[in-house]
């Protein structure tokens, strides 16, 4: 027999021996003693029900003699079965928890599941009164508006094209401009003391300017889509176009905690431009021309303001994208919004 044949041979009855010696020792799969028979996986609640808690043993011959449940950072001993009510419950939409139970032959199990929680009631409907129009370049692709200082700052996205502004909140004059680094696509900003936090769409990351010169001081990073931004307290909220807020450290940008917006249909999607107003927060949603009113608490939306009529498009004849852009003017408690690409800024008084 050839050498290379004979060292193939004796290899392949090695292996063989090892697939034979690992298929005895497989070890079945253990089945689970704890069962939750109840809330089932993501069933839907609203604010007021009572959420009936309830665990069985899958064993004949073990019995549960102690539970305890685990859920918003609170804890609960019952033996089998209990009741919550959902006015307990500090926020909105999935509620993951765990149940820990004992049984009687000192093992434990623990076993996980989620439910879902939504408002009882629609969010109420606000109306508006225009105040003024207020120009506004139409070639500005706005992501980002606040006031500061009694100056719009603006940011404005699309690739190789994205830019912030400093803007005489009267006249539409430009004060200060800073293009950004073409690769990135200029999202949503915020001011927190000195700083101006931009984000950009997909590159995970963002910039820190001195909002007063608009020179690059920092960055920030993160795992999502980046989209609005605002400051509320002593965080910076952000949106990534899903149903969630994030709450972020303005020092590190570290996630501080994770609230999910809901109103009484369920999760609302695509929040985009936020602005912090008297402890609420405004957002509008991306591609529709409405406005939300959100308790940054809880995630419940609690009034939406509908802006449908507010630019006629069948009368421009110009491009023009979605609305956009949402800042707050302290002095006359109301609310300037425009849009991409949009000729005009309107001053909203919100009734």
């Amino acid at each position: 027999m050839n050498y290379k044949i004979k060292i193939i041979f004796i290899v392949f009855i090695l292996l063989s021996c090892d697939n034979k010696e690992n298929k005895n020792y497989n070890s079945p799969r253990i089945k689970s003693k704890l069962k939750i028979d109840s809330p089932n996986y993501n069933e839907v609640f609203k604010k007021g029900d009572s959420i009936n808690i309830k665990v069985t043993s899958n064993s004949q011959t073990n019995k549960i003699i102690e539970s305890i449940l685990y859920i918003e950072n609170d804890t609960t001993k019952f033996l089998s079965r209990l009741n919550i009510s959902s006015n307990e419950l500090t926020r909105y939409g999935r509620h993951n928890f765990s149940i820990i139970s004992k049984f009687d032959d000192g093992s434990t199990e623990k076993i996980n599941k989620s439910f879902l929680l939504y408002p009882k009631n629609k969010p109420t409907e606000k109306n508006y009164t225009i105040v003024k129009i207020l120009p506004h370049d139409q070639n500005t692709y706005t992501q980002g508006l606040l006031i500061d200082q009694k100056d719009f700052l603006e940011s404005s996205g699309q690739y190789g094209k994205s830019y912030i502004r400093r803007i005489n909140s009267e006249t539409g004059k430009v004060i200060n401009e800073k293009k950004i680094d073409e690769n990135l696509f200029a999202e949503g900003i915020t001011t927190y003391g000195n700083k101006l936090y931009m984000l950009s769409w997909k590159s995970n990351k963002g910039i820190i300017l001195n909002k007063n010169n608009f020179k690059i001081i920092g960055e920030i990073k993160y795992n999502t889509e980046g989209w609005g931004l605002t400051t509320y307290k002593d965080n910076l909220i952000m949106s990534d176009g899903t149903e969630k807020l994030y709450f972020r450290d303005p020092n590190t940008f570290n996630i501080k905690k994770i609230i999910e917006v809901y109103d009484h249909n369920g999760k609302v999607e695509n929040i985009n431009e936020l602005e912090s107003i008297n402890g609420k927060i405004y957002c509008n949603i991306y591609a529709k021309d409405i406005i939300l009113i959100i308790d940054p608490e809880t995630g419940l939306v609690e009034s939406r303001i509908n802006l449908n009529n507010l630019f006629k498009r069948e009368n421009y004849n110009d491009k023009i994208d979605v609305l956009n852009g949402i800042a707050y003017n302290k002095d006359n408690n109301s609310i300037i919004v425009t849009g991409k690409w949009w000729p005009s800024m309107y001053e909203l008084k919100i009734n």
